[in-house]
């Protein structure tokens, strides 16, 4: 289909735009024939159940252990320094596309400080999920509190407890873009808007927990890895490489995987301590996260504090954009895909659909004594979205331009298409124009404000929210993470099966 075919079905009224589509699988989850982790039981399977740290910054004194392994049905108990043992080495959280970023070396579980409220610093292995956390409750842990840093703007103070002082101080990651005469651009501006914007952490609630059962077969050497995961062919790399076992070893199966919104596309040291056990036990060792650990032990994501500001002119020309961003990546560097790219998407993302020349933009990511923050639902695009619409609305609210008309002053052109944003981001064959165009017709625009404007009379606010964003779709993993050195590539197959009959 051409262009302008495309551009015809989507803007007429039987087209693509609002159609509800049949979602393919669907049925077995109707029926309630899903499969997912928890579902599967194998012979002789025991339960991990977690120690984990009730301080935010703590050294660990000593851990006594004996009276949890003689508790009724106890297989295994391993501390944070067991397991490092049988690791080839600690992770390290950074990627060479991200130039001048340092993290700390971090093992699956603690070993001399515990970093953050949740860290695992022990394993225990039993018979049932119950017996395990019973007997999780008689591991004895000596802790030494230290200062923690749970503030961003305190991690960057000279005189602030740094969290690893291998690092010498608490930063990250540092970068900047700068495009065109920014200076120059809001000395002519007509008005300056200028807004701070606090984003709060939180994480994802899929319906389904993390979850791994591991299956070691001692005498092959083969491990099975049931879990819900987004990236099967990434984590057998990591687990591979973690224990030191062979690619072809390793078989990674992911069933049904219950939401995960991307907190399951990441290695976590909780899922390399279970499969571990399991090849020192030599049997299946299920480990299934409740809802309270989830809170501490799954990635976070969005802590970001923002001061923006945008230069216009009085007809409403977007000059320039100035975003400053400082970004808080919790304890660690989140292996192997980094706590930074977020803090980098906001950069490029923000003030993305606009034909501005002039753009400035600085990311500073700090360490914090909190869960590591990584890679979430449409990483960084929320965030410099929310920054640069906002700012355009409030603009165009001061200058009394509407809102869809002052969008329609700035989107590139339909037919300006390829170009490349002053944030670097390359565009191609988009229709911000037309997608306007179509959503004041679908949303009878005019008739809302008219609407709006009588009940405003009557005492009643009604919102409408306009908002022009660019999102990116389908980079591959070799675009942001594997020209970096994550252990991420594409990886396909096809099965093609001929019957008796000829028939394929």
């Amino acid at each position: 289909m051409s262009k302008k075919a495309q551009s015809a079905a989507f803007a007429k009224a039987d087209g693509w735009v609002g159609r509800s589509l049949s979602r393919t699988g669907a049925k077995p989850h109707l029926a309630g024939r899903g499969r997912y982790t928890d579902d599967v039981t194998l012979p002789r399977m025991l339960h991990a159940a977690f120690v984990r740290s009730p301080y935010a910054h703590a050294r660990i004194l000593r851990i006594e252990v004996d009276a949890a392994q003689r508790q009724p049905g106890i297989a295994l108990v391993l501390t944070g320094a067991d397991l490092a043992k049988l690791c080839t080495g600690p992770w390290i959280g950074t990627l060479s596309c991200f130039a001048g970023m340092k993290s700390a070396p971090q093992y699956p579980m603690a070993v001399e400080r515990a970093c953050w409220a949740g860290e695992p610093v022990a394993i225990v292995v039993g018979r049932t999920r119950a017996e395990a956390e019973d007997a999780a409750e008689h591991v004895r842990v000596d802790w030494e509190e230290l200062p923690a840093i749970a503030d961003k703007q305190i991690a960057l103070d000279r005189n602030a407890a740094v969290i690893h002082a291998e690092l010498g101080d608490n930063l990250a990651f540092r970068r900047s873009i700068e495009s065109g005469e920014v200076e120059a651009a809001f000395a002519s501006a007509d008005l300056v808007v200028e807004e701070t914007f606090d984003f709060g952490r939180h994480t994802a609630v899929s319906l389904e927990p993390r979850s791994l059962l591991a299956a070691y077969d001692q005498a092959t050497g083969k491990l099975t890895i049931t879990t819900s995961s987004q990236c099967p062919h990434m984590i057998q790399r990591v687990f591979a490489q973690t224990l030191g076992i062979a690619d072809h070893n390793v078989q990674i199966i992911a069933p049904d995987v219950g939401g995960s919104f991307g907190l399951k596309i990441h290695s976590y040291g909780d899922e390399v301590a279970t499969v571990a056990a399991a090849i020192q036990l030599g049997r299946p060792v299920k480990f299934i996260a409740d809802r309270l650990e989830s809170f501490v032990s799954d990635i976070h994501a969005r802590e970001n504090s923002v001061k923006a500001r945008i230069a216009v002119t009085r007809a409403g020309e977007i000059l320039a954009f100035d975003i400053d961003v400082l970004s808080g990546a919790g304890a660690y560097s989140q292996y192997p895909r980094t706590s930074v790219f977020e803090a980098n998407q906001i950069l490029t993302i923000t003030g993305g659909p606009y034909r501005h020349k002039h753009y400035r933009a600085r990311a500073t990511v700090v360490y914090l004594n909190k869960a590591p923050s990584s890679q979430y639902r449409a990483v960084g695009h929320p965030i410099g979205i929310a920054v640069g619409e906002h700012l355009v609305d409030q603009a165009a609210y001061r200058l009394g331009i509407d809102p869809i008309e002052m969008r329609r002053r700035n989107v590139f052109p339909d037919d300006a298409y390829p170009v490349l944003s002053a944030g670097g981001i390359k565009l191609k064959d988009l229709s911000h124009q037309r997608c306007l165009d179509v959503l004041v017709e679908r949303m009878r625009y005019g008739e809302l404000r008219q609407q709006q404007r009588q009940l405003r009379q009557q005492g009643i606010e009604r919102g409408i929210g306009i908002a022009a964003f660019i999102k990116g779709t389908a980079p591959g993993p070799l675009g942001y993470y594997g020209s970096g050195g994550a252990p991420i590539s594409l990886q396909d197959a096809c099965v093609i099966k001929l019957e008796p009959n000829g028939g394929v």
